[in-house]
């Protein structure tokens, strides 16, 4: 027995079709009456006594056409529709069956006198037809089969398996249009519905982009796409990702929202809600304390709403974690960068510490560094910064480099290191005995006129004359004698200096003044030569003299070496 829809074979009292599901009554197994009639009982179908097939007129007074049973209606048979209806066995009779009735079909044998071409007929009739719905089971079964486990995966969700499946039947039924986009849109159907937005858009997207093809494809007269429209479907695929992306940001996954709205393209104010998306992922990051990831985050917005003041603050803050770690640099780099609340002290604390452990390193040059960055009233700078100064010179020292050391000193503020500059002083007169270095006598001049013993006796020792200078505001003045003076607008500076030598020598001598600023003056030349006894002054115009220590150089121009150094102070 065969289906009359599908044409596949049925088992033994089926009710149903495997392949198509169409349902058919139920036919009971075949009985044979004494007198070689067939009789098929159906608990579902009527029951009617069909006459004894002649070759005679039937009930209606027609002639009964070969291999059929005639009723006043056609009450079963077997038909196969597949591309078009089939010939079939059909029982007719001239009314419907009753219920539960037997279907009685006789049939004449050999006894009646059937002819051996009718018996031929009988016989070779039905095996064509079974051919043929073999034949066709053969081609359109195995098709049905692949349709239906299509149709089954889209309920379980297996969308590509089910594309797949649909674009290997080609034509058959709809799957041309199940697999070129309605299957994807059916399913993102589905998934809206569901509101899975986000898998819904990309399936309407799929949807979209495989009708677009076929749409193509189509106008390319390869194949006919008239049922196939994409618009419709991208338009929804831009409409759930703006609601995905919805969804996303209420629920502050904001990297996903981003994504959604920027897959959205230009549909409401998409492109306005990457940048609120954007926004509120940086305030998340702040509430994390991740400055990082907000600040590189805001530097893309930074002409949204507050955004300034954020940056300002993340700024800020990061400046702060790196100074609590010991990050000086990195930290006076975000307080500057900043510019927000009390950055200044910030940044000045960050080079404070840093030239504190500096220090604590002896590495002075880059404390130094560091200290000058700071405000020189920010905590003990200036202390901090003497005992710099004061460990360089005392390195300068002990490496015998002694002016080095000596500047070093000078340096100092706050500290007492005169005797260390004392110190180092001599020691490089001691190092450096010669009238002719500059650096020698200076020191010599400097320490002699305060009082220092051992530099005069080197002064002596070395120029071999005893000379002394002072300064006042008089040229005939050599009782008033000063190491100091005020400059006053329109009046004169003095220099004098004497000269005495016991023996009958004599020198000629120039001389040159360098002021506090380091300005040298012209030569200053005398007319007559030194002997003992002799006195002499230099006049200098008191008008815009820089303040500060000042001092006279002479020279004797026979020798070249340098004879007096007078250091005096300008107020």
């Amino acid at each position: 027995m065969y289906c009359d829809n599908c044409g596949c074979e049925l088992g033994e009292n089926s009710r149903k079709c495997p392949v198509c599901g169409k349902e058919f009554p139920m036919i009971n197994p075949v009985q044979e009456d004494e007198e070689g009639t067939t009789v098929l009982t159906s608990s579902q179908m009527g029951h009617a006594d069909v006459q004894e097939d002649t070759g005679a007129q039937n009930q209606n007074g027609g002639n009964k056409p070969e291999n059929q049973n005639q009723t006043n209606g056609q009450i079963s048979g077997v038909q196969n529709q597949m591309n078009g209806q089939m010939p079939g066995v059909q029982n007719q009779t001239n009314g419907q069956i009753p219920d539960n009735q037997d279907i009685m079909i006789r049939k004449k044998g050999e006894k009646k006198g059937m002819s051996k071409g009718a018996k031929a007929a009988l016989i070779i009739i039905p095996i064509l037809v079974v051919a043929a719905i073999a034949v066709l089971a053969v081609i359109y079964v195995p098709k049905f089969r692949k349709y239906n486990e299509a149709e089954d995966l889209m309920t379980q969700g297996k969308v590509e398996e089910a594309v797949t499946i649909y674009k290997d039947l080609g034509d058959f039924k709809d799957s041309y249009i199940k697999g070129n986009g309605a299957a994807y849109y059916r399913y993102a159907v589905e998934l809206e519905k569901d509101g899975r937005n986000l898998e819904a858009a990309e399936y309407y997207k799929k949807s979209a982009n495989s009708m677009k093809a076929a749409e193509d494809y189509g106008r390319s007269g390869d194949k006919n796409s008239d049922e196939i429209d994409s618009s419709d479907a991208f338009d929804k695929a831009d409409q759930c990702y703006y609601n995905a992306g919805m969804d996303q940001m209420n629920a502050a996954s904001y990297d996903s929202a981003i994504e959604a709205f920027k897959n959205a393209g230009t549909y409401k104010d998409s492109s306005d809600k990457v940048i609120e998306c954007t926004y509120k992922k940086a305030q998340a990051l702040i509430g994390s304390k991740d400055y990082d990831g907000a600040i590189e985050i805001l530097s893309t917005i930074e002409d949204y709403s507050d955004v300034k003041n954020l940056l300002a603050q993340c700024y800020y803050n990061k400046g702060s974690e790196l100074l609590k770690a010991g990050k000086y640099d990195e930290a006076y780099d975000m307080y500057t960068k900043s510019e927000y609340d009390d950055y200044k002290k910030k940044a000045s604390e960050c080079i404070y510490q840093k030239a504190g452990e500096y220090y604590k390193e002896k590495d002075y040059k880059n404390a130094l560094k560091s200290y000058e960055k700071v405000d020189s009233s920010y905590k003990k700078c200036i202390e901090e910064k003497d005992k710099c100064y004061i460990g360089l010179a005392s390195q300068e020292y002990k490496n015998k480099n002694y002016k080095s050391s000596v500047e070093f000193y000078e340096k100092v503020q706050k500290t007492d290191v005169s005797e260390k500059i004392v110190k180092a002083k001599l020691a490089y007169i001691g190092a450096n005995k010669n009238a002719s270095n500059e650096t020698t006598m200076t020191y010599i001049g400097q320490l002699r006129y305060a009082g220092n013993e051992k530099a005069q006796k080197v002064f002596l020792e070395l120029v071999k004359w005893n000379i002394e200078s002072f300064v006042n505001s008089s040229e005939k003045d050599m009782e008033k004698k000063s190491n100091t003076i005020t400059a006053k607008a329109g009046s004169d500076i003095y220099i004098h200096t004497s000269f005495s030598f016991s023996g009958d020598d004599s020198m000629k001598i120039s001389g040159y003044v360098v002021y506090s600023d380091g300005n040298k003056s012209d030569s200053i030349s005398f007319s007559d030569n030194v002997v003992d006894g002799w006195s002499s002054w230099v006049k200098i115009n008191g008008d815009g003299i820089p303040k500060g220590v000042t001092y006279l150089y002479l020279v004797n121009d026979n020798t070249d070496k340098i004879i007096e150094v007078y250091p005096f102070t300008v107020k």
